[in-house]
């Protein structure tokens, strides 16, 4: 998939997000649709690629219905989730997701007490194809690329190739759409 389709019920939140403890996340715009970004209330999910500065990337899908955040990660043995999760950083994320929704007042077109059900929770997708992990191989972000592309297609996160060659034939396949080769 190269673009988004107008009528998709998902959207990409258009920039890197690195989760820090207390830290404020600036979403209201997004969520509002400045910039041509469809608005999180015309939305069912929204896809986060996570940055571990200097070591991982991951993939974060907010689901706006259910307020559950599935975490997709193709190092599970590196132990993020726990990490974060115990760490306060995505109970600080899941906040900040609520209060900017807040300011732009999402919640004015559901029903009454749908925000009392606003309580964001964390799982870890512990069945999603895992990479090959080897130091500063870099595989990481071509599984999210991987993870987002089957997201947004509507198929299941799952692979049928071993995960070694997984990482490898999505790696060429970005290459063949990037350089229009075939």
């Amino acid at each position: 998939m190269e673009r988004r389709p107008t009528n998709a019920r998902w959207t990409i939140f258009p920039q890197e997000l690195n989760l820090q403890n207390g830290k404020t996340y600036f979403l209201r715009n997004i969520a509002n649709g400045v910039g041509g970004h469809p608005k999180w209330k015309d939305v069912d999910m929204v896809l986060f690629p996570i940055n571990v500065p200097h070591a991982h990337w991951f993939l974060a899908v907010l689901h706006l219905d259910i307020w559950k955040v599935h975490i997709y990660d193709s190092a599970r043995c590196m132990n993020y989730f726990t990490t974060y999760l115990t760490g306060g950083e995505f109970k600080s994320f899941g906040d900040s997701i609520i209060e900017e929704l807040d300011v732009i007042d999402y919640w004015k077109d559901f029903p009454d007490r749908h925000k009392d059900n606003a309580v964001v929770e964390f799982i870890d997708i512990v069945d999603a194809p895992q990479q090959e992990y080897i130091t500063n191989r870099g595989d990481c972000g071509v599984f999210v690329s991987m993870y987002m592309e089957m997201i947004a297609s509507g198929v299941p996160v799952k692979s049928d190739k071993p995960c070694r060659d997984a990482g490898f034939l999505y790696r060429n396949r970005m290459t063949n759409i990037i350089w229009d080769t075939k």
